[in-house]
């Protein structure tokens, strides 16, 4: 598993942007695309479809699906409930300090990750977002992206991310019951494939070991 090793690739592991489509939307998502070619076809003076086209292709959904040994309501909670949230975020050595969350459709929440003390003197991280559609002990759709210690939205860029990085990314989280246990997928949207993509993943990686454990530890 890679390490994060600068404070810009430390901060996507408190990213854990996720989203979950069901087939019918992700169908819609298809057709679309091929509207836009078809448009591009017929109308090649907009080279915005010509664009449009280049980033779909560019673009991939990072899927990460992990079994874990608890019901699927502990697992709903670990993700839910601020005090269980805080024994588990952020990747190998980061603690959380802090997490807010008004857990409805349309309520928003802030997540709070430090660094150890020899990283960055122990700064502190914080990922904010609003919770789009939420199924109980199924799905929970949220937006998200990086902000300061009140929630305010901050420019990636402020951060030492690359121009491309997304301010907000749509994210979900997919609980399936297996017997005893939680089928949890999560899955971050729209990432243009390379390092960020790979640093992301090795972060969402990190993150879910540490909920395995704290899940052991229940």
């Amino acid at each position: 598993m890679k390490t994060l090793n600068s404070p810009a690739l430390a901060v996507l592991a408190a990213l854990v942007a996720t989203a979950v489509f069901p087939a019918a939307e992700k169908s819609t998502r298809a057709e679309t695309g091929e509207q836009a070619l078809q448009a591009q076809t017929t109308d090649r003076s907009k080279g915005k479809y010509m664009t449009d086209a280049a980033d779909a292709v560019e673009k991939r959904d990072l899927v990460i699906t992990r079994v874990f040994d608890a019901p699927v309501e502990v697992v709903w909670k670990a993700w839910t409930d601020p005090e269980h949230v805080m024994r588990w975020w952020g990747p190998t050595g980061f603690t959380s300090c802090e997490c807010k969350i008004d857990f409805r459709e349309g309520g928003k929440f802030l997540f709070c990750m430090r660094a150890p003390k020899e990283f960055q003197d122990g700064q502190a991280f914080y990922t904010a977002g609003v919770y789009k559609k939420i199924v109980p002990m199924k799905l929970i759709e949220f937006s998200q992206g990086l902000s300061d210690k009140d929630g305010n939205r901050i420019d990636p860029t402020t951060m030492g991310m690359p121009a491309d990085f997304p301010k907000e990314i749509p994210s979900a989280l997919a609980f399936k019951r297996v017997g005893d246990k939680t089928e949890l997928t999560v899955i971050e949207r729209d990432w243009k494939p390379g390092q960020m993509l790979e640093m992301s993943e090795a972060g969402m990686n990190q993150c879910l070991d540490k909920l395995e454990k704290a899940l052991a530890r229940r």
